[in-house]
């Protein structure tokens, strides 16, 4: 049975890069289809595939194409060539590819794993195609029998209750844990990874951490944050690195302040993984899936930065790290391809 996969976007690696992969080795004859894709932008197995795009892709040279021309995604996604030979059809959606023009006699099998992958907050004109855009998404579930989701949370937005949730997973072998015995910790620093967060909410997040004489070090994309550099001279910025290093940076953390808002908290389970605790924003999402070793920000004010950063220090020494590493590996890698493995039928392959 020939089988093409779609996903919304081949433009950088992110959280959802290793999902697409973790699909691919199931499916290993199979083509991709994508609305952009940026050439030489993923590398490894994804680039190996052939890979077929729509017209938007001709305009993916900004930072987020997608967001830019969301007025047109509709005709874009619709005007993706499907080969006729494809029998069987595996979405991995993040809230717009699942609107693929498809024949009905192909086999058609959804994964839902986000639903704001473009941000519609500030589109200026377009934001008057926002409506007929989601209208169109929103329909587009209809045409799949089978649907999965990647959380609870999901699952009730979108009015699915005969979806399963399978819970996505991040790369685990890259956060080892080093045992107490072992080595003996000194917990030198708080730990701030950059996705998320606004220049205004990063500046008041180092703010008050300096102000509480704490080493603070930075990881993630920085070049929109020259002005803190300056303002914040103690700061320690590493740059926007693999979950390697970011597992190097953990080890000694105090916590680590994950305050993304993705459909899976990658950041914050690599944290547990290496047996310390996250900050992360008080999110449905995170109250799902951090139900150990999380501490849950309201808001980025000073007082709730302050009351976090309390808590924090009156605990980080108690941790128990095992059963941090524990809650940090439950949503594992084989978990994850063993139960889409039986949602997407891969043993028919």
């Amino acid at each position: 049975m020939k089988t093409a996969i779609a996903v919304d976007s081949l433009l950088l690696r992110d959280e959802a890069t290793f999902l697409v992969e973790l699909v691919l080795n199931l499916f290993p004859n199979s083509e991709l289809y994508t609305i952009v894709h940026r050439q030489g932008a993923i590398l490894g197995s994804i680039e190996r595939r052939p890979i077929v795009s729509s017209f938007l892709t001709h305009r993916a040279t900004g930072r987020d194409p997608l967001r830019k021309n969301l007025w047109i995604m509709p005709s874009a996604v619709k005007a993706i060539p499907l080969h006729p030979s494809i029998e069987k059809v595996i979405v991995l959606s993040r809230g717009y590819v699942h609107g693929l023009t498809l024949p009905e006699h192909v086999e058609r099998l959804l994964y839902v794993l986000d639903w704001d992958l473009v941000d519609q907050s500030g589109l200026g004109l377009q934001r008057f195609f926002c409506p007929f855009v989601n209208d169109w998404r929103e329909r587009a579930l209809q045409k799949y029998p089978k649907i999965a989701v990647s959380s609870e949370a999901l699952r009730g937005r979108l009015e699915l209750p005969n979806a399963e949730v399978i819970a996505p997973t991040y790369r685990t072998e890259e956060y080892p844990f080093v045992r107490d015995e072992d080595h003996n910790f000194n917990f030198t620093h708080h730990l701030i990874h950059t996705q998320g967060l606004s220049v205004a909410e990063f500046k008041t997040l180092a703010g008050v951490l300096l102000a509480k004489n704490e080493m603070v070090r930075v990881l993630g994309p920085d070049a929109h944050l020259a002005e803190a550099k300056a303002q914040f001279p103690a700061l320690e910025f590493a740059g926007d690195h693999c979950e390697a290093t970011s597992a190097l940076y953990s080890h000694q953390a105090k916590a680590i302040w994950d305050l993304s808002t993705s459909f899976f908290p990658a950041r914050a389970f690599g944290a547990l993984a290496t047996g310390r605790p996250a900050v992360v924003r008080d999110l449905p999402i995170h109250r799902e899936f951090l139900t150990v070793g999380a501490r849950f920000l309201k808001d980025l004010s000073v007082p709730a930065i302050e009351d976090a950063h309390q808590e924090v220090e009156g605990s980080y020494l108690s941790e128990d790290r095992k059963l941090l590493r524990r809650a940090g590996l439950k949503w594992n890698e084989r978990l994850f391809k063993s139960r889409m493995s039986k949602f997407l039928g891969a043993r028919d392959s």
